[in-house]
């Protein structure tokens, strides 16, 4: 998926609803293994602002994917076959580990990485 390009251009969301709040534009696996996203949020809108402003301040600090599953009956079994990815969503905490938003572009410019988040306010100084 990631090697033929299949991600680009896939619809990004907020919390796997709404209208698109921006787009993939391009998908690598990092040297862990792991895949990583960069995505554009389309702020001139009103949504696309808010999301945006989700992320800057920590409250949507996770991503998730929302896909459909091909589901074939096979010896009186149900077999999940192939994923259909229909878009990645900006959430509040994702339901697999690992799946963090790790940097954005700040408005007044350069790329800001976020700390490792265990939870969604843990961006927060609270001391």
């Amino acid at each position: 998926m990631v090697a033929s390009g299949q991600l680009k251009g896939i619809p990004v969301k907020t919390e796997h609803t709404g209208n698109e709040v921006g787009c993939v534009v391009s998908s690598f696996i990092d040297a862990s293994g792991a895949l990583q996203c960069v995505m554009e949020v389309d702020e001139s809108t009103v949504e696309g602002s808010i999301a945006g402003g989700f992320v800057q301040d920590g409250i949507a600090a996770d991503l998730s994917l929302g896909y459909t599953v091909d589901v074939q009956h096979s010896d009186d079994r149900l077999r999940a076959g192939y994923k259909n990815l229909l878009e990645i969503s900006l959430v509040r905490k994702g339901a697999r580990r690992g799946c963090h938003i790790s940097a954005f572009e700040s408005p007044v410019g350069g790329v800001v990485f976020t700390a490792s988040r265990e939870d969604t306010w843990g961006c927060f100084d609270l001391r």
